[in-house]
């Protein structure tokens, strides 16, 4: 054990059942971020750094501890119950191999997919036939915004023949949060789904099977909302999760990292917890929505309504994960770029003040990442030296 690592745990608030502490593994140091029960399924990331208050577990907790499971024995006990210490506090030699994971979980129900449209026929085949080529093929709901361009309409007519497709024209001006609602609304009274996939006209799909595994993880205990790892067309990280406080507001995990990336803690490998995900491909459970009435389309109209979603999600109680292995093409900014304009610009600069003012963004600490962490960095995993040592935290 590191030098000072007893003192820090022994100070552990009662409430701690267990505490989970950065470690050195095998000369390497390994940063953790708060308890991440999703995570700790599918990837053993806390590894043997692991202490318990054997006064504080219950039963299964402590049959497994005592069988010398400790992973079934954090699993056991109730999250907010499990703290994490960023501080390496153990200097670890080789480890046995991780156990598997468990059965995959039967997903929800049927999914409609939702994706706001203007003009960009070519980019709106793309996105349809990400969906078209899945096994449990979702229903679709297109809310168009003032095309007008005859192929674009040629395209919908066709669409609109499908039993399982439907599209809403709808000529007012921009309101991105409005045309996600208005859709959601559609999909809500045609096809009654158990689940919404939030999708940009701008995505597309490498390889199948990207749907099941995001549909899998929303089935997980108190899971609301999933969204996926995005790759720039030239194969790079475009977005593996939101990391909030980023630039005093938010920013996306792993910008600009070659695809296979890690991670903190090798987790991109496995289904974990975040902040936030981005809605250019955010599968949300019906309850979910309803608890939150949906985005804020008067706040937040073009940008940033998916971190508001995902902050006040995770302030109802349910968690947001990211499943990197669900993996899409974000062509970014394609269907919307053109020359600057004042009134967008002040518009955006209005979005990134509310989202400052409501969830207290500037100087914000992500749970899910490591306060050791420089958090202005994307792409690689940085170290800073904080004004102040990190403590125990849930």
């Amino acid at each position: 054990m590191a030098k000072g690592a007893a003192a820090r745990i022994a100070a552990a608030p009662a409430r701690a059942a267990a505490v989970i502490a950065d470690d050195v593994s095998e000369g390497a140091l390994r940063l953790k971020p708060c308890f991440d029960p999703l995570l700790l399924e599918g990837l053993d990331y806390a590894g043997r750094a692991v202490f318990f208050r054997e006064a504080a577990l219950g039963a299964k907790a402590r049959a497994a501890f005592e069988a010398g499971d400790i992973r079934a024995a954090l699993l056991a006990l109730p999250p907010e119950r499990v703290a994490h210490l960023p501080f390496p506090a153990a200097f670890l030699g080789p480890q046995g191999a991780a156990p598997p994971p468990g059965a995959p979980r039967a997903p929800l129900g049927r999914i409609a997919a939702v994706i706001p449209n203007r003009e960009r026929p070519e980019l709106l085949r793309a996105a349809v036939a990400a969906l078209r080529g899945e096994p449990e093929r979702p229903a679709i709901v297109i809310v168009d915004n003032g095309s007008e361009g005859a192929e674009t309409r040629a395209l919908y007519d066709a669409l609109a023949t499908e039993p399982d497709v439907a599209v809403e024209r709808r000529p007012a001006p921009f309101n991105f949060a409005a045309m996600v609602n208005r859709g959601v609304e559609i999909a809500r009274a045609r096809f009654d789904p158990a689940a919404f996939l939030l999708l940009n006209n701008d995505i597309s799909a490498p390889a199948l099977g990207w749907l099941a595994p995001m549909a899998e993880t929303l089935a997980a205990p108190k899971v609301g909302v999933v969204g996926a790892k995005l790759l720039f067309p030239d194969g790079t990280i475009q977005h593996a999760g939101v990391i909030v406080g980023h630039g005093g507001v938010a920013g996306h995990e792993g910008k600009g990292a070659a695809a296979d990336w890690p991670g903190l803690c090798g987790r991109m490998a496995a289904p974990h917890l975040r902040e936030a995900v981005t809605a250019a491909a955010m599968l949300v459970r019906v309850e979910a929505w309803e608890a939150l009435d949906g985005f804020d389309a008067r706040a937040f109209p073009v940008a940033f309504n998916d971190v508001d979603f995902c902050m006040r999600a995770g302030a109802a109680g349910w968690r947001v994960a990211l499943d990197p292995r669900a993996v899409l093409t974000h062509h970014e900014g394609v269907s919307r770029k053109g020359p600057f304009r004042l009134g967008r610009f002040l518009a955006h600069q209005a979005e990134r003040t509310a989202l400052r003012l409501r969830h207290r963004t500037i100087g914000r600490a992500d749970r899910f990442e490591s306060p050791w962490r420089d958090l202005e960095t994307l792409g690689e995993i940085v170290l800073r030296t904080p004004r102040r040592e990190p403590q125990i935290r849930f």
